[in-house]
Parts: structure tokens; sequence; C-alpha cells
């Protein structure tokens, strides 16, 4: 169970993935965040899977993924 006042937490940035089973409740939590005011970043990249993160030496979908969140936390960062 969550908390039920999410105001005042640090700025996020949240990323999901299309094929990933926590797709869902990571993308109810932006809303939850978002609803409560907090500096939120997201991106749902399309067409990966849970740990892409850890597919880049094998996929150049799954690098340019990365760097696009990359510069989801420079903007969040840095205005």
């Amino acid at each position: 169970m969550g908390a039920n006042d999410l105001s005042g937490l640090a700025p996020a940035v949240v990323v999901t993935a299309e094929f990933d089973r926590l797709r869902d409740e990571g993308e109810a939590y932006v809303e939850r965040l978002q609803a409560a005011g907090v500096a939120t970043e997201v991106r749902r990249f399309d067409g990966m899977i849970l740990g892409f993160f850890d597919m880049s030496p094998h996929s150049p979908g799954a690098q340019q993924a990365i760097d696009d969140s990359r510069a989801l936390f420079a903007t969040l960062l840095h205005g």
C-alpha cells in the first residue's frame, strides 16, 4: 500500500516499457504524483520489454531509449 499524500516529494522521472508487467502501476503512480503537484517527467517506450536498460549492447532501440531517459533526467534536474 502506498502513501496517501504524495505532495512534497522530490521531482521524479518514471520510465516504463510497453511490454512491462508493471507498466500500468508505474503510469498510475505518475498520475498520483502529478495530481499531488510533483514535477514529473514520464515516458513509455513502445516496443521495449522490462529490463531493456540491460539490453543496450544488443539493441540500438534500447540504447536510444536509454539516451532518451537520460535526457529526461537532464530536463528535470537542469530545467
